[in-house]
């Protein structure tokens, strides 16, 4: 009988409000938020202001009991996000995971946000300080919290941050005669305002890989992103790169995409300084699936996880819905997640996960286009099934649904993978102990 290993969810949140710019708000898509983010936020936090907005909000919806109202999700989603402690997040997904699970594997990513906005937060504390709060949740529950550590090259890099990384990887505790490491892998969140194929991060991708360390990345338009008013200080017309020695075909023609494409986006004047933060179509370019091809290229061996198949946006076209996104696809006509796809029957070693997405396996078109992709095969005749992992995106999620319901979503639509993307492929990308 083949050994079942722990359920892991690969893909979750802890970090809480005293964690994120004091504009943070500026990611959520109302322009009255974007122009006063800094007053709601403090607004927000206060738990009864929250309380007293739902009451309003459920006042002016009554007409339409059945359908929650836009404004009322992201209450939902600030009511994880104004915990007092990271270890309160944590224990609100653990609750839920040990449903299925006592021995339940969470996987808590980690942001930096200090360059999420180029103005100063007089209430947001430094990543190092939301990292020492990640480790004593580590210290609590070795065996169930697997967090990973936040990059970003604007704060350190090439040596400098292989060695400051090493402290995390390297160190850690003992439990019942096992070792656990602090962090377990690497987090990317580009869309804060940096390419992954960065040169500043090449030693560190070296490190990863000669330690097997998997490194999950997010790859959707919008979502969290850089809010700042300087973005054309990050997008260079033709931004440095990591290429390998002797550059594939493929990876020069990733290479002239990608210049390609920022020059299309300034054209479109789609990159642009602004007071507001209105950086949603800019920061696209930092999440393309494209960017991470040079990275495969030169280092083989890499683990990566280009994570939430691209977005349900870019799993069917839904751009009909969407005069933004119609526009985009002028010139980015390929939907992301056929690109991923494409990625991965090329790649032995990419991954996916269905984090986030998975809020949409309701609708019968998602997820058909997911079980497509799941049984579609790689050039060495395996089902990509074998290189997709489950995760929620928990809390970022509750704008969309609870924790519980996703867990069932995922039970319950897709079945016959259930297993295989919430047990066995975990497993073999986080490589832990059991």
């Amino acid at each position: 009988m083949m050994k079942q290993y722990p359920f892991s969810n690969i893909h979750a949140h802890v970090f809480n409000s005293e964690c994120v710019p004091d504009n943070f708000l500026r990611i959520l898509p109302f322009k009255v938020v974007r122009r006063m983010p800094k007053a709601i936020k403090v607004i927000l936090d206060s738990k009864w202001a929250r309380k007293l907005i739902v009451g309003f909000s459920k006042i002016a919806s009554k007409k339409d009991s059945n359908k929650r109202n836009s404004f009322d999700k992201y209450i939902a989603f600030l009511n994880v996000a104004t915990q007092r402690k990271q270890l309160d997040v944590f224990e609100l997904e653990f609750e839920v995971g040990k449903q299925y699970d006592s021995q339940v594997r969470i996987v808590g990513l980690t942001m930096n946000m200090d360059f999420m906005d180029n103005r100063f937060s007089s209430r947001q504390i430094s990543f190092e300080t939301q990292l020492e709060a990640v480790k004593d949740i580590k210290r609590y529950y070795p065996k169930n919290f697997f967090p990973f550590l936040g990059i970003d090259p604007r704060h350190k890099s090439g040596m400098d941050l292989v060695n400051w990384s090493k402290s995390y990887f390297e160190m850690g505790l003992q439990k019942d005669g096992m070792v656990f490491p602090y962090f377990s892998g690497i987090k990317l969140y580009p869309a804060l305002g940096f390419f992954a194929f960065d040169p500043r991060l090449d030693e560190l991708y070296a490190y990863s890989e000669a330690n097997q360390l998997p490194i999950v990345t997010h790859v959707t338009r919008v979502g969290s992103q850089y809010i700042g008013s300087k973005i054309t200080e990050l997008i260079p017309l033709k931004p440095s790169m990591i290429l390998p020695e002797n550059p594939s075909q493929e990876v020069l023609t990733a290479r002239d995409n990608i210049y390609t494409r920022i020059q299309i986006y300034y054209d479109q004047k789609w990159v642009i300084d602004n007071k507001q933060g209105d950086n949603d179509k800019a920061c696209d370019l930092f999440t393309h699936p494209e960017n991470y091809i040079p990275l495969l290229e030169k280092f083989p061996r890499l683990k990566i996880c280009l994570a939430h198949m691209g977005g349900s946006n870019e799993l069917i076209d839904k751009s009909d819905k969407d005069p933004d996104l119609k526009q985009i696809r002028r010139f980015d006509s390929q939907l992301w997640c056929d690109r991923i796809l494409e990625m991965m029957v090329h790649y032995p070693n990419l991954y996916t996960d269905i984090s986030y997405t998975l809020s949409d396996l309701d609708d019968k078109d998602i997820r058909a286009a997911i079980v497509r992709f799941l049984n579609t095969s790689d050039n060495q005749g395996q089902p990509l099934a074998k290189r997709v992992l489950f995760g929620t995106d928990f809390f970022m999620t509750e704008q969309e649904k609870c924790e519980s319901d996703l867990y069932k979503l995922a039970k319950e639509e897709l079945a016959d993978f259930h297993d295989l993307l919430t047990r066995e492929n975990p497993q073999e990308f986080l490589r832990q102990p059991v």
